[in-house]
């Protein structure tokens, strides 16, 4: 089902994914380290954790980009 429809049916709820910092610190991810880097260096476990969401029940998954701003940026 696509988002659209999934957006008017007014008789279903809309189930999001859960928290992906959560998810990382649970495999491995340390206090100081870029969530956002894991896209490059582990993707196989972001798509991991977002095939888990997908497979809990959730309709709509995010992307891992939650501090992918300039003002970050120069940590990496």
């Amino acid at each position: 089902m696509n988002l659209r429809k999934l957006l008017t049916n007014s008789s279903q709820f809309l189930v999001f994914d859960g928290a992906m910092g959560t998810m990382l610190q649970k495999y491995g991810l340390k206090a100081g380290d870029y969530p956002e880097e894991l896209n490059f260096t582990h993707s196989d476990l972001i798509k991991q954790i977002h095939s888990e969401y997908l497979n809990a029940g959730a309709n709509v998954i995010l992307t891992n980009t939650f501090g992918a701003n300039s003002l970050k940026k120069e940590g990496f």
